[in-house]
């Protein structure tokens, strides 16, 4: 038992795919304890493109490109996750919202990519960016695949967010095991700073990272 709750407290930490039951209750998690924070970062995305093709990178259960389509009709979504379960559960939840001719789900590594150059109008992706095992490569992809003028929205959480921050926010969630997740989460995020860092060295000049309560805020412009 000790084994399989190490494995999916490494699972949420790292680059590596959750699958089977473990992506099940996460998903599920995700679903009942995330929706606004995700109905939110589709209503920024919307706000910002009505029309073409967006990708969000580290998609999971596929509630911010179900909540898109929901709110922009003439674009189409894609998600691209490491995880075949993932895959499917997200496929599955846009057929229940009814979008699933306007939104798509593939298995992939955003380290690279299976999309063709100069593929999408906008980039998004929510607490995937601790989960990339080669951050670098991976912005560097998401320039790739944006067309020319494009943008992405990248978020995630904050290393150096304070305990108490930390301690407000997993207070809420009741699955221990997943209160336990967020906490090695934030241990493997960065800071805004290191993040910086991180983008000077790849190909995008136009960048902007900003501090928002435990998390962060990356805007990536091509």
């Amino acid at each position: 038992m000790m084994t399989a709750i190490k494995r999916i407290v490494r699972g949420l930490s790292t680059g590596e795919a959750i699958e089977g039951f473990f992506a099940v209750r996460y998903a599920k998690f995700a679903k009942e304890n995330m929706r606004i924070i995700y109905e939110q970062i589709a209503k920024d995305v919307a706000g910002q493109i009505k029309a073409g093709t967006i990708l969000d990178v580290g998609t999971g259960p596929g509630i911010i490109p179900i909540e898109i389509a929901k709110l922009a009709p003439k674009i189409k979504v894609i998600g691209l996750d490491l995880s075949e379960t993932m895959v499917e559960i997200a496929s599955e939840n846009a057929r229940e919202e009814g979008v699933a001719e306007q939104v798509s789900f593939k298995l992939g590594d955003a380290a690279e990519m299976p999309f063709e150059d100069s593929s999408f109008d906008f980039i998004v992706s929510s607490g995937s960016l601790h989960h990339w095992n080669q951050p670098i490569k991976v912005f560097n992809e998401i320039y790739r695949v944006l067309k020319d003028g494009g943008e992405a929205l990248i978020g995630d959480l904050r290393r150096d967010s304070s305990k108490e921050e930390i301690d407000e926010i997993v207070k809420g969630i009741d699955s221990w095991i997943m209160r336990l997740g967020v906490k090695h989460s934030v241990k493997e995020s960065y800071t805004s700073s290191e993040i910086s860092k991180l983008l000077d060295k790849t190909n995008f000049t136009d960048c902007e990272v900003k501090e928002e309560g435990v998390g962060m805020q990356i805007r990536l412009r091509k």
